[in-house]
């Protein structure tokens, strides 16, 4: 699902069309599941993120620009989840809050010895990560994502 890439032999705007495409094919189903889940009172939330996953920021994690996409920590996803129709998560922290998979698009770690290290770090070497999955399997896991959620939910399709 993910294969492994030297920073060296990709370019940014490769990643960004591929954030692109993968943010399109999440909105197209989005819309095309909307209207389920709303006539239940609910709303369904496919998002693009970019955002920096460095253990340093842990748990939150801090949004990026896409200029950013060769550096260390960078991580690209797309979230689905689901809220009331004011927005609030469904669940609660006790018991969890109500949220599919989702799918990393593109990421970039900074290792040492096997163990994540902050960009900083003067040794390690930095890796990137690409989904590698075409159109229709993206499509196929996001709508298995919805169809998950909409069963925990009881909503029928």
């Amino acid at each position: 699902m993910m294969k492994k890439v030297k920073l060296s032999e990709i370019k940014k705007e490769q990643i960004w069309d591929w954030e692109k495409q993968v943010a399109n094919i999440a909105k197209e189903i989005e819309g095309q599941f909307q209207q389920n889940f709303k006539s239940h009172s609910y709303k369904l939330e496919i998002v693009f993120s970019r955002t920096d996953v460095s253990p340093k920021h842990f748990p939150e994690c801090p949004p990026l620009s896409k200029e950013q996409c060769l550096k260390p920590h960078y991580c690209s996803a797309i979230s689905v989840a689901v809220t009331d129709l004011e927005g609030n998560l469904i669940g609660d922290e006790e018991d969890g809050y109500l949220f599919g998979e989702g799918l990393t698009i593109w990421t970039v770690e900074k290792s040492f010895l096997f163990f994540m290290v902050d960009e900083n770090f003067p040794i390690g070497s930095a890796k990137g990560y690409i989904l590698t999955l075409p159109s229709s399997e993206i499509k196929k896991t996001l709508e298995e994502d919805v169809f998950y959620l909409a069963k925990e939910l009881n909503i029928p399709f």
